[in-house]
């Protein structure tokens, strides 16, 4: 007990090094890429609403300062507040276009894209952000207005804006950081040598202050996302067990009642081409009994991986639907397509030459398929349309194995036979 308690501890100190984190959850490069992902585009909204407040402000303070013109509106603002607009308006208006971007590509499921336009739109809005309030900070010194008190304070405000917009992460941070810091640093010195200004110091300081509150910032963001994560990733693995053949990793049945739920009526609306397929292996009692049982298992996950491979779609409805049995749903376009798949099947076992049991019809391990194509789901029952199925099934076993009946027909060289 006092072991998980000093353990609790420690991992309570982790935000402070992110890549502690990723060694004690032991996350991969992909794991880290999403963490960090999913906080940028989670705060995307947000942003865009900061940099059009931000926008807005500045463009009416543009048009209150036309007022004046020319050299007396330097004379009356001063150069570093005009700058501070112009970098404020034209920092927001290119955060907002590649953040709106970055959330058209996220609708349309290209994720690395948008990862990737809302990391810079970041960069952009929190340079922006603290360029914009450290111009306006050293225009009030340009005219003699800023004192010590009113220096640190904006300074402070400048920093808390980084609690309300998500940084970027690690990479990204330094520059960020560097090019914020150097230019405080070098305005500073720029103003206290021009203008006098005796609050210098606390800028300096200030160039200290912001790299340690981005570092903060980033990394508690990333050990707070990094534990939802792990949540995220044992919920999935609590869900691949419940609905995945451990053996096989193909869907099981219960996998297979919320498949059916989901899509009979999606069919049924689109009037879709359906192709249901049965097969199971050929003499696999004889396999078991002369390879073992982890012959036989070897026998089942090879089978499936070799599916896998002859159908290379990360959706595929793929089934261990009994012992050595498995079940696949095909959408077809066309239902000439039907033969073809099936025997496509077929001929991937065949082409595994697993070594068949002794007294079996071939040399190497085969299976027999049946098939039915449904194109009206109406009065849809699958235990009705199976039934059928596992029928054309029993005909391809009577025919002599290796076999594919199809809509009660047998088939050779993907034709009806």
């Amino acid at each position: 007990m006092a072991r998980k308690k000093k353990d609790r501890n420690v991992e309570g100190l982790f935000f402070l090094n992110p890549f502690l984190v990723i060694k004690r959850k032991s996350f991969s490069k992909k794991d880290v890429n999403h963490i960090k992902g999913n906080i940028s585009l989670n705060f995307n909204l947000f942003k865009i609403i900061i940099a059009a407040i931000v926008y807005v402000a500045s463009f009416a303070l543009m048009i209150y300062m036309r007022t004046e013109t020319g050299d007396k509106q330097i004379e009356v603002y001063g150069y570093f507040s005009i700058v501070a607009q112009v970098v404020s308006m034209t920092g927001c208006a290119a955060s907002i276009i590649l953040l709106v971007v970055s959330l058209i590509f996220k609708r349309n499921k290209k994720w690395n894209v948008a990862v990737v336009l809302s990391r810079i739109g970041s960069i952009i809005l929190v340079s922006t952000l603290a360029a914009q309030l450290m111009l306006s900070i050293y225009s009030d010194a340009e005219k003699g207005y800023t004192t010590a008190k009113e220096s640190i304070s904006a300074s402070m405000v400048m920093i808390a804006l980084l609690f309300v917009i998500q940084p970027s992460f690690w990479i990204d941070s330094i520059i960020t950081i560097s090019g914020t810091t150097i230019g405080t640093f070098a305005i500073s010195l720029y103003c206290s040598n021009v203008f006098g200004m005796q609050a210098f110091h606390y800028y300096a300081i200030v160039c200290f202050i912001f790299p340690f509150m981005c570092y903060f910032v980033n990394n508690t963001m990333f050990y707070a996302e990094s534990q939802h994560y792990v949540e995220i990733m044992e919920n999935e693995k609590l869900n691949n067990e419940a609905h995945y053949d451990k053996l096989t990793q193909c869907k099981n049945r219960h996998a297979l009642e919320d498949f059916l739920a989901e899509n009979v009526k999606k069919w049924e609306y689109d009037q879709a081409n359906v192709l249901v397929v049965l097969f199971d292996i050929d003499n696999f009692k004889d396999y078991n009994d002369q390879f073992s049982h982890l012959g036989g298992d070897y026998c089942l996950k090879s089978i499936a991986d070799a599916i896998r491979k002859a159908f290379p779609t990360p959706d595929l409805d793929f089934f261990r639907y009994g012992g050595e049995e498995f079940l696949l749903f095909f959408e077809i376009s066309e239902k000439k397509e039907a033969p073809r798949i099936i025997e496509e099947i077929r001929e991937a076992i065949e082409d595994l030459k697993l070594e068949s049991p002794k007294g079996a019809p071939k040399d190497v391990v085969t299976i027999s398929l049946g098939g039915l194509l449904i194109t009206d789901f109406e009065d849809f029952s699958f235990e009705k349309q199976m039934s059928i199925v596992d029928k054309y099934l029993y005909i391809a076993k009577s025919a002599g194995k290796n076999i594919s009946c199809y809509n009660g027909n047998l088939l050779k060289h993907g034709k009806v036979h």
